[in-house]
């Protein structure tokens, strides 16, 4: 009878706690993103001693980047061709990617005709006003600088570009072949231009419509240059197998409206947008803009926004997803017990009651003594 009442409750427990949503939530996805080398220890070639690894990616069931756990020092189990193995007889190392994976973020902001007047009627810059806090103009610039405080570290760096009618985007602080930078003073200073009638006279006046479609493709152009992987003139993205150092572009477009300067279609845009796949795509919307686009557009992200109060809330929103994802990243190493031929691998990662697995399939050096070097 003692044993009754211990059992019965241990077994509610189970099937209560494992249909709650909380459980769910718990369940990880490890994305694989580079393909398997056999290394050494210095992750040079395989010669006399080795290991296996990899980077994956942490994602939540519902594939959004998963940076609330570290699982370097999880619990781990590996099954090799769907036998689990003796942890004595087989090693796994997980590494928090940070150093080697990269981030380079666009801030792609629309200063068309009616943000310019906007910030003609500013009248004080350092003070968040009743005037200023429906303006979209001051709104947009400093929501632009929370965003870089929230996102710019030694792992994600930004530049910041704004376009109007014209054919190409403008940078605020890079030029159109350099690279992003993680001076978060110097991003903010090149934010503050905006405020300047004589930069807004020389620079903006006067290209009042709103070329969105081209400014797209223009970004995409200027972010394929920093991710080694994208070819915007072939199409044809080739894989980075270099774990060493795992790179990926994000764009984040800002706009009020819709695409008046009809310089490019949209099946232009969205044709462009979707041969890229190493460039991760963003957008805010707010005013009279077409929902729908500015879906395909933010492919990865989009939000609409209704009132320019909301403006920073928002970005600080795509803020924390943007940050997340650069700090998702993993890398695995392991030996495998199995010695010769094939084999298929399933590594499983448990820390603080967050769970997730990655499979693998590796071909082993034949009549070779492995010897693991972890």
């Amino acid at each position: 009878m003692k044993n009754i009442l211990v059992i019965l409750p241990l077994l509610v427990l189970f099937f209560g706690c494992g249909s709650t949503q909380n459980d769910e939530n718990k369940n990880i996805t490890f994305e694989k993103k580079t393909k398997t080398k056999l290394v050494d220890i210095n992750g040079n070639s395989y010669v006399d001693k080795g290991h296996y690894d990899l980077l994956v990616q942490a994602k939540t069931s519902d594939k959004k980047a998963f940076a609330k756990v570290n699982f370097e020092s999880a619990k781990y189990i590996m099954d090799e061709d769907n036998r689990q193995t003796d942890s004595e007889e087989t090693k796994v190392k997980v590494t928090y990617n940070k150093r080697n994976t990269s981030n380079q973020i666009l801030l792609l902001l629309d200063f068309s005709g009616s943000l310019i007047n906007d910030c003609d009627e500013i009248v004080n810059y350092d003070s968040d006003t009743d005037a200023n806090k429906n303006n979209l103009c001051y709104q947009l610039v400093e929501s632009a600088k929370k965003f870089v405080e929230d996102v710019v570290d030694e792992q994600q760096s930004m530049a910041i570009y704004y376009f109007n009618s014209k054919i190409e985007i403008t940078p605020l602080v890079t030029s159109t072949t350099a690279s992003t930078t993680n001076d978060k003073a110097l991003l903010e200073n090149g934010l503050n231009k905006l405020y300047n009638k004589d930069f807004r006279d020389e620079n903006l006046k006067g290209y009042d419509s709103t070329n969105l479609y081209g400014a797209v493709i223009e970004a995409t152009k200027v972010a394929c240059k920093w991710v080694d992987s994208c070819n915007y003139d072939i199409y044809k993205p080739s894989p980075n197998n270099n774990l060493n150092n795992f790179q990926f572009a994000s764009i984040v477009v800002f706009t009020d409206g819709r695409d008046l300067a009809k310089r490019v279609t949209e099946k232009d845009m969205t044709d462009f947008i979707d041969k890229h796949k190493s460039i991760y795509y963003y957008s805010i919307g707010l005013g009279d803009i077409d929902a729908n686009t500015l879906k395909h557009i933010g492919k990865d992200k989009y939000i609409p926004i209704n009132n320019n109060s909301d403006l920073k809330q928002a970005f600080s929103d795509l803020g924390g997803e943007i940050r997340a994802w650069g700090k998702s990243f993993y890398k695995i190493d392991y030996c495998p017990a199995t010695q010769d031929g094939n084999v298929s691998i399933k590594i499983t990662l448990e820390k603080d009651g967050y769970k997730g697995s990655i499979t693998d399939s590796v071909e082993l050096p034949m009549d070779v003594d492995f010897r693991c070097d972890l």
